[in-house]
C-alpha cells in the first residue's frame, strides 16, 4: 500500500496537487478513482504538500530579508544625496543577485527531494537498463520504471513500473529492501530474478529465482517460491481469491528472447497485444465475436513487426494489412 511519503514524491501527484493541466495529472486522477481506500492518505499528502510549499515560500522570504539586511550592513551608506542614488543602483543589483541565488537553490532542493528518474522503452523496443545499485532491468516494449532522484540515499530501493520488466536485483551489504510498486500490489524482493507485468488489463509476477513477497492493500501477503506466479486480470480481479500457481516460465519469459507465446489465444486478444507493444491503431473489418472464435497457438517472432504479422496470417485465415500506424483485420 502506498504510504504518504511515497505519494508525495509521485510525479502524477505533484502535477495534480499543483493544479497542472497535464497527462500526469490526468493519470493520477484516474489512479485515485481506482484506489478509493487511499483517499485519506492522499488528502494528508495534499496537506503536507501545501504546507511544504508554504514553508518554502516563508523560508525564502526570511532568507531574502536576512540577505537584504546583511547587504545593507556590509555597505557604508552615505547620507549625501549624490551617493544615495549610486548606492541604490548598486544595492538593487546585489539584491537581485541574492534573490536569484536563493531561487536557484530552492529549485535545486525541491528537485532533489521530489524529482524522479525514468528508464523507458519505445513501442517495439526491448532494452536493458541498469539502476544506480547495479540492478539489471530488461524492459519490454512500451514500458518504463521510475525511481526517486535521491534513490541511493533512501532507506529502501523503490521503483514504480508501467508495462513489463524482468528484474535481476543486486544484493546490497546494507540489506536495503528492493520494492517494485504496481497498481494492484507491491513486490517486496527477497530474491533476485523475477518478471513483473503492470498493464491496463493485467498485473502479474513470475518468480524465477530467490523469493518475493506480494503485499496487498487489503489482504494477507503472499510469498512466492521459484517457478510460481500470481495473476490479476479483468477475468480474475478479486484480490481475496488470488493464489500462487505454477508458471510456465518459457511462456512468460518468451519476450526476453524476442518471442511471443500464444496458447489458444483468440485473435481479439492477439490484436490487443500488438496494439500494446507496437502502438498500432487496430481496425476490425469483422465483428469481435467472429474474431474471438479465431485462436492462435504457437511461438512467434517479436523482433520484426512485419514478420510477426505475416506469421499471424499464416496461422489464421485472416487478412492483416499493416500501413503506416494502422493494422486492418479482414476476413479472407
Amino acid at each position: 500500500m502506498k504510504q504518504i511519503e511515497e505519494i508525495i514524491v509521485d510525479e502524477g501527484f505533484i502535477a495534480w496537487a499543483s493544479n497542472q493541466n497535464s497527462q500526469l495529472a490526468f493519470e493520477w486522477e484516474q489512479w485515485m478513482v481506482g484506489h478509493p481506500e487511499l483517499k485519506s492518505k492522499v488528502d494528508d499528502a495534499v496537506k503536507l504538500f501545501k504546507n511544504l510549499k508554504l514553508k518554502e515560500k516563508d523560508v525564502e522570504g526570511l532568507l531574502i530579508e536576512e540577505e537584504k539586511s546583511r547587504l545593507l550592513k556590509s555597505l557604508d551608506i552615505s547620507l549625501k544625496p549624490t551617493k544615495v542614488i549610486a548606492f541604490k543602483r548598486y544595492t538593487w543589483l546585489m539584491f537581485a543577485a541574492a534573490c536569484l541565488i536563493l531561487i536557484i537553490g530552492s529549485i535545486y532542493i525541491f528537485n532533489l527531494l521530489f524529482s524522479t528518474k525514468i528508464e523507458q522503452t519505445a513501442y517495439g523496443e526491448i532494452a536493458e537498463r541498469v539502476l544506480p545499485d547495479g540492478t539489471s532491468v530488461l524492459l519490454n516494449s512500451n514500458s518504463f520504471v521510475k525511481y526517486s532522484a535521491n534513490w541511493e540515499k533512501s532507506n529502501e530501493r523503490e521503483v514504480w513500473i508501467k508495462g513489463e520488466a524482468y528484474f535481476h536485483v543486486t544484493k546490497k551489504s546494507d540489506h536495503k529492501r528492493f520494492i517494485v510498486h504496481t497498481d494492484k500490489f507491491d513486490v517486496i524482493v527477497t530474491g533476485t530474478k523475477f518478471d513483473v507485468v503492470n498493464r491496463s488489463n493485467t498485473t502479474t509476477v513470475m518468480l524465477k529465482e530467490g523469493g518475493v513477497i506480494i503485499h496487498f492493500p487489503n489482504r494477507d501477503d503472499i510469498k512466492l517460491l521459484p517457478g510460481e506466479s500470481i495473476n490479476l486480470n479483468k477475468d480474475n480481479s478479486d484480490v481475496s481469491l488470488v493464489k500462487p500457481s505454477v508458471a510456465k516460465e518459457e511462456n512468460v519469459l518468451a519476450w526476453v528472447n524476442k518471442k511471443l507465446y500464444f496458447e489458444n489465444t483468440n485473435m481479439l486478444e492477439v490484436c490487443e497485444k500488438i496494439k500494446e507493444l507496437y502502438g498500432l491503431d487496430v481496425v476490425l473489418h469483422t465483428d469481435s465475436v467472429r474474431l474471438k472464435s479465431k485462436v492462435v497457438t504457437g511461438i512467434l517472432p517479436n523482433d520484426n513487426l512485419d514478420v510477426l504479422i505475416e506469421s499471424l496470417e499464416a496461422t489464421s485465415d485472416l487478412k492483416l494489412i499493416h500501413k503506416d500506424n494502422k493494422l486492418t483485420i479482414n476476413l479472407p
